[in-house]
Order: structure tokens, then C-alpha cells, then sequence
């Protein structure tokens, strides 16, 4: 059924986005969200785990192939990079939060800026599997 859905979608994107050449799960926060608040964070960790769950939810790729148009499957080595780093970046998300909320005058730029740079690390990750 997964494998139904996952086909029926990406035949559906090439008709719409005029047949590109890759239709992979990838996430540009840069466009999507803006990353100097802390809203703009939550929101593109929101982003950024519907991008995973998008990639996770592709049958796994065979031993010696690559993903691609006529070959739509996730690597094994991406989904577990991709865990990892989405961890992190959910730790790095909440710490941010929880800062704002218990100490709403301190600066936060360092924690807003290590909760950018997780979210930045699984957008590289996720563009690495396409």
C-alpha cells in the first residue's frame, strides 16, 4: 500500500512539475521559513520532519542502486544520518523554547544559532539522499 501511495504521488508531481528530473523528498528551509526567530525555527523543524517522514516512508533502495526517476527508494545510510540528525536538531529546537520561555529577556542568538545550524544539517542530509 506504502509502495502504491509513494508511486501514485511521484507520478503526480512529474505530471505537475513538468517532468524534472528527480522527485525526492527535499527540503529548502532557506525559501520555506525564515530561520531569525523562534518562530521561524519551530516552523522549519515542522517543515523539516515532514521532509523526513516523507523520505522514511520510501521503500529502502537495493543493494548497489541509486535513487532517481526511474528508481524512487530511500538509502538506508541517509535514513540513519537523518535520525541522528533530526535529534539533534529537535534537542537544539527545544532547548531554544524552553530558553525563550523561562528567561524571556536573555539574548538568544547563540541558541537560536545552533538550533539554525541543526535544521541546516538535515536539509544537507536529506539533499544528499536525492
Amino acid at each position: 500500500m506504502r509502495k502504491l501511495v509513494a508511486t501514485i504521488a511521484v507520478v503526480s508531481g512529474l505530471a505537475l512539475a513538468g517532468c524534472q528530473t528527480v522527485a525526492l523528498p527535499s527540503l529548502n528551509l532557506n525559501t520555506a521559513v525564515s530561520l531569525n526567530t523562534v518562530y521561524g525555527i519551530e516552523n522549519a523543524f515542522g517543515v523539516a520532519v515532514n521532509a523526513a517522514n516523507a523520505y522514511k516512508a520510501l521503500p529502502l533502495c537495493r543493494t548497489g542502486t541509486e535513487p532517481g526517476v526511474a528508481n524512487i527508494c530511500a538509502k538506508r545510510s541517509v535514513i540513519e544520518r537523518l535520525q541522528s540528525a533530526m535529534r539533534k536538531a529537535r534537542l537544539a529546537v527545544n532547548n531554544l523554547v524552553a530558553l525563550q520561555k523561562a528567561y524571556p529577556s536573555v539574548d538568544i542568538t547563540n541558541a537560536l544559532a545552533a538550533a539554525r545550524s541543526a535544521l541546516i544539517v538535515v536539509q544537507q542530509i536529506l539533499l544528499s539522499g536525492a
